[in-house]
């Protein structure tokens, strides 16, 4: 019934009128998606013409490759982008409810998709979908070099992590699968968006300076696992206020299947955590996975990680003995978008540097804050940068219990002073060098320095990978200074 619903509604986009909002790598990629399958399309940027001309050069190049065109309104969006239109595509960067156009659009009754949704109607393969505030981008990687160890023709990595799905989607069949990291920002417009597999592996305030509050985030977040149905599967987080509440209220229609780190009672557990000790429960049986010591995988947030992982193998029919071998041989560093995720990265006189520039929200810091060894006050921390509408007081009693000093980079360093500063010293710095020094003159060998900002990168840096090889950068210059 699904493939012939995906066949089917390839043949209903052919002669649309489809206008794309945002053409970044996912707006560019389901633009040549749709040129494939025959419809007529518009796109359009807030971006200038000037900046765009190597975009509008590639994409006019595919349309004439495929005795198609493409039309273009650029440095903004007027009335002519949805006045013909028939369906509206939007890429994850595009916030509907704060474009008036699209509000327009809405009243008119145009219909507006994410690109996610669009690749997955024509994708044939079954679909592994997995979101959460933290965790999702180490989840989905390791996922997908577990299934590897499967009976699949071929895996494929999509989302904010790999290619688009809209990139791949046509090739592929029912004997590959695809691994998906899915934000908030893809799932807002999605409607009849069902994956094969859910995962949501937490859920905290984040975004809310796009989706306004937390319910709006926790809306987008839950349909993930709205369209899903008793053939489909939903893994949840037992030790999760959040995803744990999911259960109870029976609003999942799929199989639950949950994971914990403390718990192996509840009878929906399956992947556990004991001294140590990773299981897996089948019937009345546990079976032994791994020892959590065995991979190479840092923290608390990361066991929780791999206990998801583990039960997504297990309903995909990998052997326990391959999901281990995947465990031990598994290294976050060879994966560029777990760089600067919680990983170490230099030693200084006995002093450790953890750089985790990727934690852009509070739940992720936290989660940093309690894989850190839990001596009192043992570790200087750097936060800060664009702030999301973030409330930091999660982090009070981890603050007041584990950290020696907070230094304070980027915009928003009044708003986390505010919160914090009666429980820790704080220092303001304007630099990532003069935050590394400053770090380093109050720690003591023994010490961590960590960077975990808890907020986006955007406010200083053009994302948290060059925030973070900043950071690095200045930890070398600080060696240097050392040596001589």
């Amino acid at each position: 019934m699904v493939d012939l619903f995906r066949r089917t509604h390839r043949a209903i986009l052919s002669g649309q009128q489809v206008s794309v909002f945002g053409l970044g790598r996912s707006g560019v990629a389901v633009t040549k998606l749709l040129i494939r399958l025959g419809a007529n399309i518009l796109g359009t940027d807030n971006r200038p013409a000037d900046v765009l001309q190597p975009i509008v050069d590639n994409l006019n190049d595919f349309a004439l490759s495929k005795e198609a065109t493409v039309d273009f309104i650029l440095g903004g969006h007027n009335d002519d982008c949805i006045n013909k239109a028939d369906l509206i595509i939007v890429s994850p960067g595009v916030a509907v409810n704060q474009l008036p156009i699209l509000r327009r659009a809405i009243e008119k009754g145009i219909p507006i998709l994410s690109e996610l949704e669009v690749a997955s109607l024509v994708c044939l393969a079954p679909i592994i979908a997995i979101t959460g505030t933290k965790g999702k981008t180490t989840t989905a990687i390791l996922t997908a070099e577990i299934l590897k160890k499967g009976n699949f023709r071929r895996v494929c990595l999509a989302g904010n992590i790999g290619q688009p799905l809209s990139s791949f989607a046509l090739g592929l069949t029912s004997e590959d699968v695809v691994v998906t990291e899915v934000s908030s920002f893809q799932l807002e417009m999605t409607h009849r968006f069902r994956p094969a597999i859910s995962a949501i592996l937490n859920l905290s305030p984040d975004h809310l300076d796009r989706h306004g509050s937390f319910a709006l985030y926790q809306q987008a977040k839950n349909k993930i696992y709205a369209n899903q149905t008793r053939d489909d599967w939903s893994i949840l987080n037992a030790d999760d206020p959040y995803t744990d509440s999911l259960v109870s209220s029976k609003r999942i229609n799929a199989r639950t299947i949950l994971f914990s780190l403390t718990d192996h009672r509840n009878d929906r557990i399956r992947a556990y955590q004991q001294d140590g000790i990773i299981y897996l429960k089948d019937h009345n049986s546990r079976k032994f996975v791994a020892e959590y010591a065995s991979t190479n995988l840092q923290g608390q947030h990361n066991l929780a990680n791999i206990l998801a992982s583990v039960n997504i193998g297990k309903i995909c029919g990998v052997s326990i003995q391959s999901i281990r071998q995947s465990l031990q041989v598994f290294d976050a560093s060879t994966h560029l978008p777990l760089q600067h995720a919680f990983q170490q990265v230099s030693s200084i006189n006995r002093i450790r540097f953890i750089d985790d520039s990727k934690a852009t929200n509070v739940a992720a810091t936290k989660a940093a804050l309690e894989s850190v060894p839990s001596i009192q006050k043992h570790t200087i921390l750097i936060m800060g940068g664009y702030d999301k509408g973030n409330d930091y007081s999660p982090l009070v009693q981890l603050i007041k219990l584990r950290v020696k000093v907070l230094i304070l980079l980027g915009e928003n360093t009044e708003i986390i002073r505010n919160v914090l500063s009666q429980h820790v010293v704080t220092v303001d710095v304007r630099t990532m060098d003069s935050a590394v020094q400053k770090a380093y003159k109050y720690a003591r060998p023994g010490d961590i320095i960590l960077l975990s900002p808890a907020n986006a990168s955007f406010d200083m840096f053009s994302d948290y990978k060059a925030r973070g090889q900043a950071f690095q950068t200045a930890i070398n210059n600080l060696k240097k200074t050392n040596e001589d």
